[in-house]
This record gives C-alpha cells, sequence and structure tokens, in this order.
C-alpha cells in the first residue's frame, strides 16, 4: 500500500556523510572490538515431533475435534502476554526460539531471560536471534552464549560495537545499515507460537513501565506453528545472523554466566507484580488454552514472511508481506478495520482507499495523536496525509492518552492507570480476515525492514479483534478527525462558507470537546514543525 519511495535523499546523506569522514577517525577506533571472522554457525532446525512433547500430548485432544485447524488466542494486554511466554517457556520440552528486533536488559527483559536459563537448565535447547539495531551489552550476550544449550545470534550486526562508534556504520554502510530485522516470534517445541507486536522490554510488557504501549500478540497452536519456526530457521541459518560470540574479543567463562545470573536476578526483584501475576496465572495458563481448547478460537491461517535477503535487495520477490497487505486491503468487499501506530500511507494508499471507498467499502482506521505516538517523525509523515484520508472517506481516529479501561476478565492481568503510546499492528478486512504482525503501515515496512504476520479466516477472531480495535475508537480513547467549517473570526473574512478544516472531536473530563487546532503543547509543535521539513522522512521512518 505505501508508495514505492525513492532514496535519492537518503543516498545524498549517505555520501555526504561519507565524505565528511577525516581518515583519522579509522585509527581512532582501530582499536575497539569488531567481528571476529572465525565464529561458527552451524546450521540447526526446529524440533520435528512436537507431538511427543508434553504441549503437544495437552493440545492433541483439540487438535483431534478441529482437524487441520490452528487455534488462535489474542493477546491483548501486556502482562498477561509476558506471563504467557514464561509459562510456555517453563512447558518447553525441547526447543524455544526466540527472535525481537528489540531486547531491553530492563526487568522484563531480565523476567523473560531467568525463564530461558531455566529451561536451558532442564535441557531445553534454546535459540535466541535479536537484531544488532537496539542492543546493549554484548557482553550479556555471550555470556548467555556460554550455556551449553543457548545460542545467540545477532542479525546484521555493525562492524564496530562500541554504541558511540556506531555511527561509522551508518556513514561506510548506509544502505545495509539502515535495514533492520523487524520480525517478532516466541516458539516453543514448535507447537505454541507467539507473534505481533510486542518487542521484549517493560513498556511493551507493562513492567515498571513510565509509558505503556497499547498493542497485540496473537498465541498459536498447532499446525501453522510450524510455518512460523520454518521462518526461524530461514533466518537462523541466514549468512547475516552472526553468532554472538563473534561480538567480542575475550572468551567468556562459566563465572561470567553466573554473574550475569545475579544481574537478572536483582532486575527481576525490581519487577512490580509479576510474581503474584504469574503464580496466579502460570499453573492454569497452559492447561486452559490446551487441554480443553476451547478458549482458542480454531481456523485456518498462515505466517507471511519477509525472507532475510530483503536487507539488501528489496524487490517484489523480496517483500510478500508488503503485497500480501496490499492483496488483503485491495480485496475487501465491507470493511475494512485497521489499528496501526504507525501509519504513512503515501499516494498510492490514497488512491487506493479512494477506489474502495467508491466500491461502498467502509473504512474505519485508528493511528497514533502526537502525544501517544514514540516515534515523531512517523507521526510528521503521517500528518502530510492526513486532510487526504478524511477527503477520500476514510473514518479516522487518532489514539491519545487516557484512563484505561477495566478488562471485564481480570483473570492475568490489572491495567495500570493509562496507555501513553500506540504500538499496535492489526486489522480486520470484511470481518472474517485477521491481520496481526509486525509489519507498520508505511514505507520502512514495505521497503527497508523485515516482516512477519499472521493471517487467520475466522469471523469468530476477527469479531474479537474488532471489539477491542472499536473500544479503541471510542471518544475517551481517541480524538476522530474530521473536516469541518472553521468557526474562527478569521474565516469570516471569506466570501462565501467559511472553508473547511481538520477538527478534533472526543471527550476530555467527560464533557464533549471539538477542537479547531492540533492537541498539542507549544515544545510539540515547534518539534513537528521542525521535523516535517526534514527531507526524505517519508522513506526513512
Amino acid at each position: 500500500m505505501p508508495a514505492r519511495s525513492q532514496r535519492e535523499q537518503a543516498r545524498g546523506i549517505g555520501r555526504l556523510a561519507r565524505f565528511l569522514i577525516p581518515g583519522l577517525l579509522f585509527a581512532f577506533v582501530s582499536g575497539c572490538a569488531t567481528l571476529h571472522p572465525t565464529a561458527p554457525a552451524p546450521p540447526s532446525f526446529a524440533f520435528e515431533q512436537p507431538e511427543a512433547t508434553r504441549l503437544g500430548r495437552a493440545l492433541a485432544p483439540a487438535q483431534q475435534r478441529h482437524p487441520g485447524e490452528s487455534g488462535f488466542g489474542i493477546l491483548e494486554y501486556g502482562l498477561e502476554s509476558l506471563v504467557a511466554r514464561a509459562a510456555l517457556a517453563d512447558a518447553a520440552d525441547q526447543t524455544i526460539d526466540a527472535q525481537y528486533y528489540i531486547y531491553d536488559s530492563d526487568e522484563a527483559g531480565s523476567i523473560l531471560a531467568e525463564h530461558l536459563l531455566e529451561a536451558a537448565d532442564r535441557g531445553v535447547r534454546v535459540r535466541l536471534l535479536l537484531d544488532d539495531y537496539n542492543l546493549g551489552s554484548d557482553s550479556d550476550l555471550i555470556a548467555l552464549s556460554v550455556h551449553p544449550k543457548i545460542q545467540v545470534r545477532v542479525f546484521n550486526p555493525t562492524t564496530f560495537r562500541p554504541r558511540w562508534a556506531r555511527f561509522l556504520e551508518y556513514a561506510l554502510h548506509f544502505h545495509r545499515a539502515t535495514r533492520r530485522m523487524h520480525n517478532k516470534l516466541f516458539i516453543v517445541d514448535n507447537e505454541f507460537t507467539i507473534l505481533g507486536g510486542r518487542n521484549v522490554g517493560n513498556d511493551y510488557f507493562n513492567v515498571r513501565a513510565n509509558s505503556v504501549f497499547r498493542d497485540f500478540d496473537v498465541l498459536i497452536a498447532g499446525p501453522v506453528t510450524a510455518q512460523a519456526s520454518s521462518a526461524f530457521d530461514l533466518y537462523w541459518n541466514s549468512a547475516w545472523s552472526v553468532p554472538a560470540v563473534a561480538l567480542g574479543m575475550r572468551t567468556r567463562t562459566p563465572a561470567d554466566l553466573e554473574k550475569l545470573r545475579h544481574k537478572l536476578q536483582a532486575r527481576v526483584k525490581n519487577a512490580e507484580r509479576f510474581d503474584e501475576e504469574y503464580s496466579q496465572g502460570h499453573d492454569r495458563y497452559v492447561s486452559d488454552l490446551a487441554n480443553d481448547g476451547e478458549s482458542l478460537v480454531w481456523a485456518h491461517g498462515e505466517i507471511v514472511t519477509d525472507p532475510p535477503r530483503k536487507i539488501a535487495d528489496s524487490s517484489a520477490e523480496t517483500r510478500p508481506v508488503g503485497q500480501r497487505l496490499d492483496q488483503e486491503l485491495e480485496g475487501a468487499k465491507q470493511e475494512i478495520l485497521i489499528e496501526a501506530a504507525y501509519f504513512v500511507p503515501g499516494q498510492n494508499g490514497i488512491e487506493l482507499f479512494q477506489q474502495l471507498r467508491e466500491h461502498g467499502v467502509t473504512i474505519r482506521l485508528v493511528t497514533s495523536a502526537l502525544d501517544t505516538t514514540d516515534v515523531p517523525m512517523a507521526y510528521c509523515a503521517y500528518q502530510k496525509y492526513r486532510h487526504d484520508l478524511v477527503e477520500a472517506g476514510v473514518d479516522l481516529y487518532e489514539y491519545k492518552v487516557h484512563p484505561a479501561q477495566g478488562r471485564r476478565d481480570r483473570k492475568w492481568y490489572h491495567l495500570r492507570p493509562s496507555y501513553s503510546a500506540l504500538h499496535s499492528k492489526v486489522l480486520v478486512v470484511d470481518r472474517q480476515i485477521t491481520w496481526i504482525g509486525s509489519f507498520n503501515l508505511d514505507p520502512r515496512s514495505y521497503d527497508l525492514n523485515t516482516e512477519v504476520a499472521v493471517v487467520v479466516n475466522s469471523a469468530e477472531l476477527s469479531a474479537k479483534l474488532s471489539e477491542s480495535i472499536n473500544a479503541d475508537r471510542q471518544p475517551t480513547r481517541s480524538w476522530r478527525i474530521q473536516m469541518q467549517p472553521d468557526p474562527r473570526p478569521a474565516a469570516a473574512h471569506h466570501r462565501g462558507p467559511p472553508p473547511p478544516i481538520v477538527t478534533w472531536t472526543g471527550e476530555v473530563g467527560g464533557e464533549p470537546v471539538t477542537l479547531f487546532h492540533e492537541p498539542m503543547n507549544f515544545a510539540k509543535r515547534l518539534e513537528v514543525f521542525f521535523l516535517s521539513r526534514i527531507p526524505g522522512i517519508d522513506d526513512q521512518l
């Protein structure tokens, strides 16, 4: 859907940076740790007999009742999603495969790492694949690799390891360095998968978080997990994935692993409420989902993933996720419901929406208001298309900071007071097709990053996701964007009716409010003014 972007501005920035880097910088960083060229990376693959594991045996009765189908459950709340990962890790018999764009070394990341270590101590093989862009400490990853059952690899690593030196990578290898592995997968025993928009970190799981992301994951049980495992194996065995031990010059020892265990324990002690939630949820979580199977929605689904080589060559063959998204949108007959944190449609997207509206398709879209985005540049790029979206007939909403509503089913989760950032990447087509994944509806996801998504054909699952998205459209949670006549005195000087302008309608303090200016303070207004004038901002989000 996004416009097929031109990248002359980006290439110009790269050429300029290379020109400005003086030769002495190379001498300055020559002593920095670089990749070790001889680190072995033997291929490995998913476990081939998931039915022989505890999870496989527990799921067998439900699978027999639903032959050929997979089970799906939406994980709407952050702490619930962390509990699900931890509980599945604790139930693992053979393998855990985890693939993430961001894995923070905070309380949430430490909680999950502890459960991975405990699984490895039981003999479970753990494979952890992380993109290099947001990595923190190489030493922790290398220490984790000391465990005989844990393998850690880094995707598309920079040559210069100190974070302060990474600008060199962008100066010298801009085309490659700006392309990232954005996939998010958590696979246990090749039987259960968690896939969606969440990275690993406090903000994503609502653990000691200053800001809380509104996001969705989906728990997948059964045959579709084999597709997720094939996607993971494709990345794991790619030449772009480098063993973590290649990131440092010093060989780590079992003592380093023990130090890491103590660091993890210290961080976990700071996690609020996780032990309570986990103790309440762990014993029942897997059994509720697997033994009766009826808490899952059973349907046909499909995993769609970009190949690793997309970071080197963005072409029709390397963009299957974006192309599948286009296909689902273009095939809509009645309704499209979207919740997308970062939405930059490009002119092609505007034209597609216009065509769909002309054929009677209702389009409802929830995206980030400025105060609920963690990427202001993405908002600036979206802002350019807001007027066109409304003119095209899109029912448009901007998600705002709001008091969170209590969940009716409080079995796994107690909400914090507020959400403060939107991070969702979900949509429903014709109340039948559910899409959940890592793909942002912007040029970066389409052209630069690798992505993964699951497409499920189910009216029941679509109804569950639609209920959550429609709740986020309510005036307590979102501004509705419309075009209305300008009531301000200056508009009276125009001949004829006042010109229509963009307005924001919602509720503040329980009262309906319509704003005729964007709800932002002066500092935000100034930030948007300057960011929106960066050349090529649409292309490099």
